[in-house]
C-alpha cells in the first residue's frame, strides 16, 4: 500500500478521526450560537474565518499533549504533525476535498508539497475540513484530502459521525470524485 494513499493515510490516522470530526463540528457550532443578528451581517469569508478559528481552538484543547502530537505555526499556517507522518490542516472546503478560500502563499506551498521552514519534508500533508448544506447552516460531512498541487485533491475521505456508524463499520468512505473521460 503506497504511503500517501488514502487506505495508508486512513489506517495511520484511524485513532484520530473521532477527535477530528467533534473539532471540526464544534468549530461550527460554536459559531452558530452567535446571535442571529449578527451571524446575517457575516459574509462567506467572515463565516469561515470564524469557524476556522474555533476549529483551531479546540484542535489545540484536543491535542496540546497528546503523545506523537505536535502542533507547528508557520507564518501563519498552522499544523499538526503526527508522528513523523501526517501533517494536518483545518480547512473549508468543496465536496470534493478543496480549499474554498483565497490560498496564503504558505498554503500554496503546502498543497504542492514543497518545503516549508520548520515542517520535515517527509509527512503526507492532508487537509481536514467541512461541507457545509446550501443553507450554510448545517455540516454536510467533514472530510480529509490530500492536495496535490494548488487545485487538485489525490483523494477525499468523509468521516462518518460515530452516532450514524454501523456497529463495527468503517469510520470513514472514500468520497473521491472519479473524473469522467473527457473532463
Amino acid at each position: 500500500m503506497p504511503h500517501n494513499s488514502i487506505d495508508s493515510v486512513m489506517t495511520r490516522l484511524s485513532l484520530v478521526l473521532d477527535d477530528f470530526d467533534y473539532t471540526v463540528r464544534h468549530g461550527h457550532a460554536i459559531y452558530r450560537k452567535y446571535d442571529p443578528k449578527h451571524l446575517i451581517e457575516h459574509t462567506p469569508r467572515a463565516q469561515a474565518t470564524c469557524i476556522y478559528d474555533h476549529m483551531v481552538a479546540e484542535a489545540i484543547r484536543r491535542f496540546d499533549g497528546k503523545h506523537g502530537v505536535r502542533m507547528i505555526e508557520i507564518n501563519g499556517l498552522k499544523l499538526w504533525v503526527f508522528g513523523d507522518h501526517t501533517a494536518v490542516r483545518f480547512k473549508k472546503m468543496d465536496e470534493d476535498g478543496k480549499s474554498r478560500n483565497y490560498p496564503t502563499k504558505q498554503a500554496k506551498a503546502f498543497d504542492r508539497m514543497e518545503q516549508l521552514d520548520g515542517l520535515p519534508p517527509v509527512p503526507t500533508r492532508v487537509s481536514v475540513g467541512y461541507v457545509l448544506d446550501p443553507s450554510g447552516t448545517q455540516v454536510q460531512r467533514v472530510q480529509i484530502a490530500r492536495p496535490n498541487g494548488s487545485k487538485k485533491v489525490d483523494w477525499c475521505a468523509a468521516i462518518i459521525p460515530v452516532d450514524a456508524r454501523q456497529v463495527g463499520g468503517n469510520a470513514w468512505e472514500d468520497v473521491t470524485r472519479q473524473k469522467r473521460f473527457g473532463t
